[in-house]
């Protein structure tokens, strides 16, 4: 049976500018992370996705990380199962080898491409990378700009929420969730990610991914402001205090607020996200909670806030996409002087290396 497949992004393109938690992409207790080095366009994601389908033919389950900055392309895989990683170990989530050798061992793509030839693109090339990093400045000026409009709305609906009602409603559910599981001394583990991300191809939401094989998936329904990240983060702290570790996926835009939280050793998820909305065996409705007379007041105002925001986030994403044209043009240079007959032997060798680990 083919291994199932869970999407995710380790880095997101944010109202901070570009926010990495790459530090929880692999096993705490990982047997073996292979780092992969080199520039844009010598086949790093090819080489990840390739290893990533044959592990899913032999039946292994696989987590695939994708890039903010090009949603087709991959940044990370892990094979959970086998405790092996693989990722891109570039600019800008640059990493190194912590435990050369006993853990982690780079393979170093650039051996494989023709110096000579690369060097004769050498102004072009600084000058694509240059246009690169000014499109991502922009895009993050913008993604900045945003952020106050998006708290403006959550404000409005904030102003209009009956939050005692809320609290009420989050204890009755972390009651029926944590049904059984004591407080304990040994707190469980906590990983953070992103479920979704701001890309050239605009808002992309893989949520439904992480929740597909849960026994139960709690749906949290509510507008900006009336509560969702405040039950989310009580959920986790609860499962936390409880021995049990949580997988804390997170908003692009705010990147310390939550959208989504997994317990994978209850066999729960708790989302806000629409993508994982069918999903739901249950839905708790915080709209209801709601001054419908108050809001009335301010709607005019979250209505024009609203098409505010919109119009930067689409501004933001054409610079991200200017900047994914722009990158493109640059693997040209790297794709055009590579020895991908060589790189496709070092993948078969790499892939027989993590089958040692069965």
């Amino acid at each position: 049976m083919k291994g199932r497949v869970r999407k995710m992004f380790p880095g997101g393109n944010t109202s901070q500018g570009f926010y990495s938690y790459y530090r929880y992409i692999l096993p705490e207790d990982a047997k073996r992370i292979f780092i992969i080095k080199g520039g844009p366009g010598t086949g790093k994601s090819v080489f990840m996705k390739e290893i990533a389908r044959e592990m899913r033919d032999l039946g292994y389950d696989v987590e695939l990380h994708y890039c903010s900055s090009d949603f087709d392309s991959l940044d990370a895989i892990v094979i959970e199962e086998l405790k092996v990683a693989l990722m891109d170990g570039t600019a800008p989530h640059v990493v190194d080898p912590k435990y050369p050798g006993a853990v982690d061992e780079i393979i170093n793509l650039g051996e494989y491409w023709d110096v000579k030839e690369l060097e004769k693109n050498r102004e072009e090339i600084i000058e694509c990378s240059k246009k690169v990093s000014s499109h991502f400045a922009r895009a993050y000026k913008l993604l900045a700009a945003a952020k106050p409009v998006m708290d403006d709305i959550e404000e409005k609906y904030g102003g209009c929420m009956d939050y005692g009602r809320v609290n009420l409603a989050a204890e009755k559910l972390a009651k029926e969730i944590f049904d059984g599981w004591p407080v304990t001394a040994v707190p469980g583990r906590e990983r953070h990610l992103f479920a979704s991300a701001y890309t050239p191809g605009g808002y992309v939401d893989y949520s439904e991914t992480l929740v597909e094989y849960m026994q139960r998936v709690y749906y949290v329904e509510g507008h900006p402001g009336t509560g969702k990240t405040r039950l989310l983060e009580r959920f986790a702290s609860s499962a936390v205090d409880r021995g049990v570790s949580v997988e804390c996926f997170h908003y692009p835009l705010k990147p310390h607020k939550l959208c989504t939280v997994v317990m994978k050793e209850l066999g729960i998820a708790v989302t806000c996200s629409a993508k994982a909305k069918e999903r739901a065996d249950r839905m708790v409705d915080l709209n209801l909670f709601l001054d419908t007379a108050k809001l009335e007041e301010v709607m005019e105002q979250v209505k024009r806030d609203t098409d505010i925001f919109e119009r930067i986030i689409n501004e933001a994403v054409s610079a991200i996409l200017d900047a994914k044209k722009t990158h493109d043009l640059l693997e040209k240079y790297y794709a055009g002087n590579m020895d991908f007959e060589a790189t496709q032997r070092l993948k078969d060798k790499v892939l027989e290396r993590i089958l040692e680990y069965r």
